[in-house]
């Protein structure tokens, strides 16, 4: 879910006091359009328009050498272009009848381009197949799968769901919901399959308290060494977990630990230590893979995703109805991974190589991947849903220049289920 600015005190990418505060403005308008965007009438999104003019030149900072991923020797799925498939004929499925978000049904709602589905992501060194329905449905038969984080998790087990359908109902066994939406939510495919798809609602991965009630201003308090419920109380019962949190990280917080105060992130006006919100992140995703590796009885995969970008045009405000509406994905030379977000993308593999280092020498039953999507993703900026949030929004009228746009998550299908792509292939690897 989102860009990201990012700084740690011994790194200083947002140290500098006028770098903090922009840094900060960015982390609150990603939360602010993570929130409004799933949670609230299209009519709320105007009050961020000022708000969003202060983050449009954040992602401006590119990196220039991300470092290779540390896990997949077999095939780097994380490098490669996008080519156009003539052998694609419509989408991969049908979401008008599945069980998803309504603004991912980009085809339903409207979106009138539809070259989005033809691109196919062809790595560097080897060959990416799409994921077959049935196969992977006998691929995990008996298995448990959860998708734990935030609502790029749920962005991506409802596309893997909506995908299954094709080839077997899934019957609804658990919904949790309140009013921010989806907190919990179990998908069954019956005999012969005995497979469950699960999300769990955990944006930050561990407790955070405080904020407003519409949720437009946030400064949580985070604890980092309370890991939240229900997906903890599952972890036992998990065979494949993909984690996926991480554009929560960037806002104003203060950080507990042990019930003391260990610092904060974007608060001045607090006289707290700044610590930046790396390390906590870091120290978070730690926690995540030692528990899950702790907590599990048997052999697990556990896939933690990288961060996937969202592609709000700089030279437009975030509810222009053209902030996204670019049609065809960038080549290689024309977007580099930003900064802050090869950083976050480097916490994930260096974690993960650790936990699976651990795991290694524990002789434990659990696998430790890295779903490197952050290069992938950033080449596309042509496949969010953009302002088609709703079935037939605009039909024979055209996009009013002012409306909600959804240039951070993912339509489906689409790009989404590259990352299913390679999610299966993680899975065979295992055996």
């Amino acid at each position: 879910m989102g860009e990201n600015t990012q700084e740690l005190a011994d790194h200083g990418l947002c140290s500098h006091p006028r770098k903090l505060l922009s840094c900060s403005l960015f982390a609150l308008f990603t939360l602010s359009l993570i929130y409004f965007i799933f949670y609230s009438s299209p009519s709320s999104f105007a009050s961020y328009a000022d708000l969003f003019d202060q983050f449009k030149t954040q992602r401006a900072t590119k990196n220039t050498s991300l470092p290779p991923p540390l896990a997949w020797l077999q095939c780097d799925y994380s490098d490669g272009k996008w080519v156009w498939d003539d052998s694609v004929t419509g989408p991969r499925y049908d979401s008008e009848n599945c069980d998803m978000k309504s603004t991912e049904k980009c085809v339903v709602n409207g979106k009138p381009d539809k070259g989005y589905l033809h691109w196919r992501w062809q790595p560097a060194g080897c060959n990416l197949t799409a994921l077959d329905p049935a196969g992977f449905l006998r691929l995990v038969r008996g298995k448990r799968l959860a998708f734990v984080g935030d609502s790029t998790a749920r962005n991506q087990a409802e596309a893997l769901v909506c995908y299954l359908s094709t080839v077997a109902r899934p019957e609804t066994a658990h919904r949790y919901e309140e009013r921010l939406g989806r907190k919990f939510w179990r998908w069954v495919f019956p005999a012969p399959h005995g497979v469950s798809v699960s999300t769990y609602w955990s944006p930050l991965l561990v407790r955070a308290e405080g904020h407003s009630e519409d949720y437009a201003m946030t400064q949580e308090a985070v604890v980092l060494d309370a890991l939240t419920e229900p997906w903890t109380a599952d972890a036992d019962a998990m065979d494949v977990v993909v984690v996926s949190a991480g554009h929560w990280f960037p806002r104003p917080a203060m950080y507990y630990e042990d019930g003391e105060v260990v610092g904060v992130y974007s608060r001045p006006d607090l006289n707290k230590t700044d610590i930046g919100y790396l390390g906590p992140y870091r120290k978070v995703l730690r926690r995540t893979l030692e528990y899950i590796s702790a907590n599990s009885t048997g052999d697990t995969l556990v896939a933690v995703a990288t961060i996937a970008p969202g592609h709000f045009d700089p030279g437009r405000s975030w509810n222009h109805r053209d902030a996204c509406s670019r049609t065809k994905p960038y080549e290689a030379v024309e977007a580099e991974v930003a900064a802050a977000d090869a950083e976050m993308r480097k916490v994930v593999l260096e974690e993960v190589a650790a936990a699976a280092a651990a795991a290694g020498r524990r002789r434990r039953g659990v696998r430790f991947e890295a779903l490197d999507v952050t290069r992938l993703a950033t080449l596309r900026p042509d496949g969010h849903p953009g302002p088609y949030l709703f079935a037939h929004a605009y039909d024979r009228r055209p996009v009013p220049e002012t409306v909600a746009n959804d240039c951070l998550h993912w339509c489906a299908p689409g790009l989404v289920d590259t990352f299913n792509d390679i999610l299966a292939k993680m899975i065979v690897a295992g055996g």
